[in-house]
């Protein structure tokens, strides 16, 4: 990101917002010290965050299960993205929602009694080349089991992230865009940075949770849209052996959407040309994020 754009960027910290160049957390932090927190990330639109219910459903109940307080609501963290969005100057955004235990005091005891750090920031989508939705892209099969990503719970998305920077490595020194990590059976589990489906015989797959995957936001935003438009779809375990029977294969984020995988490491997918399948789902999926927007506006006014 260019000097210039960092600049013009606000964030929060505990409390205050401040031009995200000078925000800064205690070196203290167990977020820093040991990797003792959980984020989001969330695409804004206009201001608004997409699907934030769903977002902020996740976090909440990851910051249970971990034991740390999430101290402000579903409707004070839209408005202060909302904010930040504004000040920043950015109209579409990917917005960082990052919650750790707080103070470092040596051990790894846990003190309910310290105020965790709620750090929110905001910087412009940088977007992918169009042609990338209209060709496709590669992607590779990781070494990394996702076990080793998934940490304490799979269903966390922990500031930990070890497992799957060294597995989109792998993927890059393939020349590939993403990494797939297997699950404990050799199993298809997720990517490094997104979900993952496929369509065999007309029927559109993914992986089931019980795979160990993190439930992705725009995972469920799709799965809704399949069932309410009655399109065939079910949630099995894939296997590697099996691209060569995939007729379509995409991937999904919340920044990036639906986005279409052409290539399994050397196994061309649908003769490596995008699919009527995928098309009609990212047309789905863009009215979906549409009415969302929508229904904010509604709700605000």
């Amino acid at each position: 990101m260019p000097a210039a754009e960092r600049e013009s960027l606000f964030a929060y910290v505990n409390g205050k917002i401040a031009p995200a160049e000078k925000a800064v957390v205690s070196v203290f932090d167990r977020g820093l010290v040991l990797g003792d927190g959980l984020f989001e990330t969330v695409r804004a639109w206009n201001g608004h965050p997409q699907f934030f219910g769903l977002h902020y459903r996740r976090l909440s109940k990851s910051a249970k299960r971990l034991r740390i307080r999430l101290d402000m609501d579903e409707a004070g963290l839209e408005k202060l993205i909302k904010k930040l969005c504004a000040k920043s100057g950015l109209a579409d955004a990917v917005v960082r929602v990052t919650l750790t235990r707080g103070r470092y005091l040596g051990g790894l005891a846990i003190d309910p009694s310290l105020p965790p750090t709620l750090i929110v920031t905001v910087a412009p989508v940088s977007g992918l080349p169009p042609a990338l939705y209209e060709r496709g892209v590669k992607v590779a099969i990781s070494t990394i089991n996702k076990a080793a990503a998934s940490g304490l719970d799979s269903a966390i998305k922990s500031t930990n992230y070890l497992a799957n920077i060294f597995a989109k490595a792998e993927a890059d020194r393939k020349g590939a865009y993403e990494a797939i990590l297997l699950g404990p059976h050799g199993e298809i589990a997720e990517l490094s940075t997104s979900s993952f489906f496929c369509v065999v015989k007309g029927k559109v797959l993914t992986p089931p949770i019980e795979t160990g995957i993190l439930p992705g936001i725009t995972r469920q935003v799709l799965l809704r849209i399949l069932r309410r438009e009655k399109i065939p779809f079910g949630e099995v375990a894939l296997f590697p052996k099996e691209t060569h029977m995939m007729q379509e294969a995409f991937l999904c984020s919340s920044v990036r959407g639906p986005l279409p995988i052409t290539r399994i490491e050397d196994v061309k997918i649908g003769g490596g040309k995008v699919g009527p399948v995928f098309r009609r789902l990212r047309d789905l999926y863009n009215l979906e994020c549409a009415a969302d927007a929508v229904a904010w506006k509604k709700g605000k006014s």
